[in-house]
């Protein structure tokens, strides 16, 4: 991007041999602290619609996504059976509508919404801002700048006070950020929906990483190409990002169902990929208890099939 880069804005993000991805620019400083460790000089922080991760890049390696391009892309790919994250990704960022909206639906997936609660206080999270601005420097304004006179009841950028987003309200006696609270029964629904299609997801993804890592380093006749080699890179260092996630975005489940697990073990016992091995053996510790439990599992699995009268037919 030529112009200066704003919070809020909408680019598209190229990381490794992935196709270049949607993507908005967010505030250092309301970044989860293991994100913000990771930032690099001169970077802005890009957070990725449909996928869990975050990414630090150039601003000039950056593309500014018009709606234009986004319905252009969408309306060209709708039948691209192999895209399908992505035109989802094109999809949420035409749904795209305000930041702040944005942040907060962010934050109550990573489960840190009181986090970011106290974090911003009575603040509207407005696009922009400078993405450079650290938590540092946006605690030096904060002490220096006068407390305001009066909190305004604020009206949000789409007009609608949807359920679960943060908002103002004179009729707070406390004068705190509290979360709008939908109907009960409805919410509980919603929830076992989201929960279902997030678990859908997440393991839909780790079977992703699974058939790519196979395909490039254990399922081939010859040696691994250039990129290839580049692009497990990356999706090994994508995992190991997010094996520290609260709530945890590879679970019990999710190792379940995929076997990504066992993939890691078979790239360990091959010399052939010993450049692979530090990054997938440190994988294999931070899941060490869920791999203890699988194993666990097959265990009884074994032992009920073998206790079982139709175990000597």
């Amino acid at each position: 991007m030529t112009k200066e880069l704003k919070t809020g804005e909408l680019v598209l993000c190229k990381v490794g041999s992935f196709p270049p991805w949607p993507a908005v620019v967010v505030p250092q400083r309301l970044l989860r602290k293991d994100v913000y460790r990771k930032r690099r000089p001169n970077c802005a922080a890009v957070c990725f619609f449909n996928d869990p991760t975050y990414y630090w890049e150039q601003p000039q390696r950056l593309n500014k996504l018009e709606p234009t391009a986004i319905e252009e892309f969408l309306t060209g790919n709708s039948k691209a059976k192999n895209q399908q994250e992505l035109l989802e990704a094109y999809r949420q960022a035409r749904d795209f509508t305000n930041l702040h909206d944005f942040l907060v639906n962010r934050a109550k997936e990573e489960s840190r919404f009181e986090e970011l609660k106290r974090e911003i206080g009575d603040e509207e999270i407005m696009a922009g801002e400078d993405p450079f601005l650290s938590k540092t420097d946006s605690k030096k304004r904060k002490q220096s700048s006068p407390p305001a006179s009066d909190k305004r009841k604020r009206t949000r950028d789409d007009g609608n006070n949807r359920d679960g987003t943060i908002h103002d309200s004179s009729d707070d006696s406390n004068g705190r950020l509290r979360e709008q609270k939908p109907n009960s029964k409805r919410s509980h629904t919603e929830d076992e929906k989201k929960n279902k299609l997030d678990l859908d997801r997440r393991i839909e993804i780790c079977m992703l990483f699974r058939r790519r890592l196979q395909k490039n380093l254990v399922q081939r006749d010859s040696s691994p190409t250039d990129d290839e080699i580049a692009e497990s890179h990356k999706m090994l260092h994508k995992i190991h990002a997010n094996v520290d996630n609260k709530p945890p975005f590879f679970d019990l489940d999710a190792l379940r169902q995929s076997k990504l697990h066992k993939l890691l073990k078979v790239i360990v016992n091959d010399s052939d990929l010993e450049e692979f091995h530090p990054i997938c053996k440190s994988i294999l510790m931070k899941w060490a208890h869920y791999i203890s439990e699988l194993k666990a599992e097959k265990a009884k699995t074994e032992q009920r099939s073998t206790s079982s009268p139709a175990s000597g037919i």
